[in-house]
């Protein structure tokens, strides 16, 4: 039995991802700590109920007492020092998405990753999509398409994950383009993806086109069936890698940094690449976002 803890109860992925573990026959919510940012006491306590789960006073208390962790706070900037504790003792990790504001986290967490060994995954679920992993099956280069809405750093994040996971090798240099808030993205295979993230609100929905091998689209949307399907796969490669079949690290932090290249490209109207100055210094603050969140539920 895998005991997981919950670290964040601020979005509605806490509930959701509790749910689907607590759904299958290996693995259970063992512990819980919350912040107290987003959440009343009461949610607290009923999310400590509902799954018979210990409730700690503080992230590093966990550490020793689960085998997997979810970092899920809305504030971004408590990833890395949540995170940081649980991979330098080992135990495997799943931060949601964005993983971090700034290039500083990403690269400390990279390190402490691949210094200890510890299997790390998470980021955007868009990616684990049935619909978007298909496009996965091409062998070689790809043009990708996409579009999404409400800004590109929070919601833009679901199609950095995608396009990296699509393309499937790290990214070179990030183009502003003239049209809108959207970018033109260059891989070291050869692939390319152009996102837009001023898509239309209403209805929302994440939109997809890539030309590979065959022709593949893919519309995504919030209804709940759609948000399972992503899920129930995210959940199932967490487990993964909590057994230590699988590590994303490699993916997923060359995708943070993505995120952060399309945030210094838009700002700046400049080719960024890897080493650019305007990469380092993005700073997206996680603590002024969660002041105006609201959770869904």
């Amino acid at each position: 039995m895998i005991d997981v803890g919950i670290l964040g109860l601020d979005t509605s992925h806490a509930e959701k991802f509790a749910a689907a573990i607590d759904d299958r026959p290996d693995a259970t919510v063992a512990g819980v700590w919350d912040g107290g940012k987003v959440r009343e006491e009461s949610y607290v306590s009923a999310f400590r109920e509902e799954y018979g789960a210990v409730r700690y006073d503080r992230p590093d208390a966990m550490v020793e007492e689960v085998d997997a962790a979810m970092v899920l706070t809305a504030d971004w900037d408590r990833h890395r020092p949540i995170a940081e504790g649980f991979l330098e003792a080992g135990v495997p990790t799943c931060i949601d998405k964005p993983i971090a504001g700034h290039l500083g986290d990403v690269e400390v967490l990279q390190a402490t990753a691949d210094r200890s060994g510890t299997p790390i995954c998470g980021g955007s679920a868009v990616p684990h999509h049935p619909s978007i992993d298909d496009m996965r099956d091409d062998d070689g280069g790809h043009d990708l398409f996409a579009a999404g809405y409400n800004g590109p750093f929070y919601y833009g994040v679901h199609l950095t994950d995608t396009a990296r996971r699509v393309c499937d090798a790290d990214w070179t240099a990030i183009e502003p383009t003239t049209h809108g808030s959207a970018t033109a993205i260059s891989f070291a295979d050869g692939s390319t993806a152009t996102l837009r993230f001023d898509g239309p609100t209403n209805p929302s929905a994440f939109g997809f086109l890539d030309v590979g091998e065959t022709i593949r689209t893919a519309r995504i949307n919030g209804d709940e069936t759609e948000l399972e399907r992503m899920y129930d796969p995210f959940i199932d490669t967490f487990l993964a890698t909590a057994r230590g079949e699988r590590d994303d690290a490699d993916w997923l932090f060359d995708a943070a940094t993505l995120l952060l290249g399309v945030q210094a490209a838009l700002e700046n109207g400049v080719v960024v690449e890897p080493g650019s100055p305007e990469l380092a210094a993005v700073d997206r603050d996680g603590a002024a976002f969660v002041e105006g969140y609201e959770p869904l539920y």
